[in-house]
């Protein structure tokens, strides 16, 4: 099995078990439920699902209950979450709350397109670029953050703060300011197949050799700000 299907078979089961005991709220221009995430997030119940589909979203969001935030491509795009400028687009304070799909942007100085300040979430497949970070993890533990998209921030791509036992994982982290990810705890950077994407570390003339051509660095890339290491660093 690849790494890539089990992720998918872990993001099916967080949302078989959602829908088993909640249900599903959707999000759109017209014709939907609500037309703003916020309201549709307040309006939620422990256990549903908040589908949010393709448009542009002027909200904060904050999450303070376990659901799972599914941004819907239904046609033009990914959803996008814009915090034009001011606090974080989206800030999740629960545990066991899932992100995925959505594209968070815009974030004011020292905010995070996806903030974390919660344990057992998983945030999967978003683009949080163009923000001062974008994701970080302040005092989360046990969560997963898998295949995300984290470029063209002001200061870091990912960014791990008093957080422990956290698995960050097929991620892409390029362009970022001040360095693409740091960690001051005891988190994984890989799964023990692969690992991360980082643009300062994924070609030869940046340590990145790859002699026998599957696509993972020969060698691993240490994760500034303690002592993580990302043993299978991917090739650009």
């Amino acid at each position: 099995m690849s790494y890539k299907n089990l992720g998918r078979m872990i993001f099916a089961f967080y949302a078989v078990v959602a829908l088993a005991v909640g249900g599903t709220i959707t999000v759109c221009s017209s014709g939907c439920d609500y037309s703003s995430p916020k309201a549709a997030v307040f309006a939620a119940r422990e256990g549903d699902v908040v589908e949010v589909m393709s448009g542009r979203y002027y909200d904060h969001l904050k999450i303070d209950k376990k659901i799972v935030l599914l941004g819907v491509d239904s046609g033009s795009g990914m959803p996008v979450l814009d915090a034009t400028g001011y606090a974080s687009p989206l800030t999740v304070s629960a545990d066991g709350v899932v992100v995925e799909g959505l594209r968070l942007m815009n974030g004011g100085p020292g905010s995070a397109g996806i903030l974390v300040l919660s344990s057992e979430n998983v945030i999967r497949d978003n683009d949080a670029s163009n923000n001062y970070v974008g994701i970080r993890l302040a005092g989360s533990n046990n969560s997963t953050v898998r295949g995300n998209v984290a470029s063209g921030n002001l200061e870091y791509g990912i960014m791990l703060v008093g957080s422990i036992g956290n698995i960050v994982v097929d991620n892409l982290m390029t362009k970022n300011f001040i360095a693409n990810a740091f960690d001051d705890g005891v988190n994984s950077w890989d799964d023990g197949l692969v690992g991360n994407r980082y643009g300062d570390f994924d070609e030869p003339g940046e340590g990145c050799a790859d002699a026998d051509l599957d696509g993972i660095c020969d060698v691993g890339r240490p994760i500034p700000g303690g002592s993580n290491f990302d043993s299978f660093p991917l090739v650009g």
